[in-house]
């Protein structure tokens, strides 16, 4: 693979020998019967180098806007060329010949319009475009163009001597069109010199790149010779159509050549210099172009990569991509990755040891805390079923000792037991929610009378309960409750017990009757204590019976 230096050495001897190879033959075919041959061949040759050059711009410039307008440039050079061997060795009619001649000013006018707009895209990015009101250029130069091809028709741009059999350019003098024409191109050619120099001057410094600005001056030198009629100049350089075009392209590709112009001219130096190793090969995959890092891989593995990345030796991964006639193949370090995957891998491993930790320790906290919710709701029963609980421990024990009427000790017994689990129960039910069932009320009293019923006294429970209650107001009923049965239970014979409860309405009427009347009374103030606030509670008693009225209300007052 050539370097970059020596490919442009042999191209630019390459072009010197067609032109001095055109020169040549324009100097020798100035006289003699070779005249037609050779101006063919000649205008063969540069038709050929200015197409080249098209392409090659076309294929090597990135910027897309300077892109076309070198392009186009290049193409008026090869009409151009066109256009002047139709004139001199084509065109035997006058009129196709001064056609032809005023054919000359398309490019003459249009080239000079394209060099300001390619100015103009020097150094500038890929993505970048001229203004919308740049457009507005094109409409004077279209004009001048008109002026010049319908001269037959005013000549304003150049006129013929009116005695003259044929108009031809040998006779024509410059009239005031042909003026403004020359001062539309003089304009638009110092507009893209002065912005041409300016684009060669390096940012931040007084540095000028100066190998675009020799094709300008060699210009401006050739102009004045030419205008001089220096003999020598004359006569080796006498083809201003060539010798403009080559200028004007060796200009351009000044520019290129020093970055004014974007181009990929360098992808082969920054390939070379790239520390990514990569390779371009052909469809059979041998190797075009290499990396200054390469890496000698199978065909194989080449031919793998081209569906997936492949792993190779050591701590590298080989990709492939398609590209027009062959592949691109570069290969990726990952032991950068392999070792961040190792160090993933150990700290996903601390934290799923860290995990089962704090699984382990908030396992342990919720089961503390079901353990204190348990304890605490342990505690509160305890506390609030306290007097029977210890009632209960006496009646046991005198029951073990057969001290008194054990039968009767018994009954008693399961009357404490029922309260006291359905007490509890109200309990957990009042830790979960603040509303229950009024049912559940229901089935404490019912159980309660059950028991009683064991314990000799004849019982009728009613209840008529829906919807759902307050758990404070259930626990107060069944207190109230507890508290009357606990006083007359010793001498009761029978008990009329009726719940009602209505949404947040609720009373409990007992009807006792109980053989130790006196002392039941005597016990008032502890029922009204045990109705709480909130309750309407009425006591009557006499000959034998008690009779309790207690109603609960949101918001009541004790009476």
């Amino acid at each position: 693979m050539l370097s970059r230096g020596k490919t442009i050495v042999r191209q630019a001897a390459l072009v010197i020998v067609l032109i001095l190879a055109a020169m040549a033959c324009r100097r020798i075919g100035l006289e003699g019967q070779l005249r037609f041959a050779l101006g063919y061949l000649r205008s063969f040759l540069y038709i050929g180098l200015f197409t080249a050059w098209g392409v090659s711009v076309r294929r090597r410039v990135v910027q897309a806007q300077a892109r076309r307008y070198l392009t186009a440039i290049a193409a008026l050079m090869v009409f151009w060329i066109a256009v002047r061997t139709a004139k001199y060795f084509l065109a035997r009619d006058p009129d196709a010949v001064r056609y032809l001649w005023y054919l000359y000013y398309l490019p003459m006018l249009f080239i000079p319009l394209l060099a300001v707009f390619a100015a103009f895209s020097m150094g500038q990015p890929e993505e970048f475009r001229l203004k919308k009101w740049t457009a507005l250029f094109y409409v004077p130069t279209a004009l001048l163009l008109l002026l010049v091809l319908t001269n037959d028709l005013h000549q304003f741009v150049f006129a013929f001597p009116p005695d003259a059999p044929v108009w031809s350019d040998h006779d024509a003098s410059n009239a005031a069109g042909y003026w403004l024409v020359m001062g539309w191109m003089l304009l638009c050619g110092l507009t893209a010199m002065v912005v041409m120099l300016e684009k060669c001057r390096v940012p931040r410094r007084r540095t000028v790149l100066w190998l675009p600005v020799v094709p300008m001056v060699l210009a401006a030198v050739y102009a004045v010779l030419m205008v001089r009629r220096v003999p020598v100049v004359w006569t080796f350089l006498g083809d201003t159509t060539v010798s403009l075009c080559l200028f004007f392209a060796a200009f351009f590709e000044c520019c290129i050549q020093c970055g004014l112009i974007l181009s990929n001219t360098h992808y082969d130096e920054l390939f070379r210099a790239s520390t990514i190793r990569a390779q371009i090969v052909d469809r059979s995959y041998a190797v075009s172009y290499a990396s200054d890092m390469p890496q000698a891989i199978p065909t194989e593995r080449m031919r793998q990569a081209e569906k997936a990345p492949v792993l190779l030796g050591g701590s590298a991964r080989l990709f492939s991509a398609a590209i027009r006639d062959g592949h691109v193949l570069w290969t990726e370090d990952i032991s950068e990755e392999e070792r961040l995957l190792r160090e993933l891998r150990e700290t996903s491993r601390e934290l799923e040891g860290e995990n089962a930790l704090l699984l382990a320790e908030n396992e342990l906290k919720e089961k503390k805390i079901r353990v204190d919710a348990q304890n605490r709701l342990y505690d509160r029963i305890t506390g609030e079923i306290e007097p029977q609980l210890n009632r209960l421990t006496e009646l046991m024990e005198a029951a073990r000792a057969r001290v008194g009427d054990t039968p009767r000790t018994m009954a008693q017994i399961g009357v404490l037991g029922a309260y006291i689990k359905r007490r509890s129960n109200l309990i957990i039910l009042s830790e979960d929610t603040a509303e229950m069932p009024a049912e559940e009320l229901a089935y404490c009293l019912r159980e309660s009378a059950d028991n009683l019923e064991a314990a000799g006294a004849e019982c009728s429970c009613s209840a008529d309960c829906t919807g759902r209650m307050d758990t404070n107001t259930a626990l107060q009923i069944y207190d109230l409750f507890e508290a009357v049965i606990e006083a007359a239970l010793s001498s009761l014979c029978s008990a009329l017990i009726r719940l009602t409860v209505n949404g947040n309405d609720a009373s409990l009427r007992l009807m006792l009757s109980c053989a130790c009347q006196t002392e039941t009374i005597t016990a008032l103030p502890k029922y009204r204590e045990a109705a709480g606030n909130g309750a309407i509670c009425k006591v009557m008693g006499g000959d034998g019976e008690l009779c309790v009225d207690a109603v609960f209300a949101r918001g009541g007052d004790t009476q």
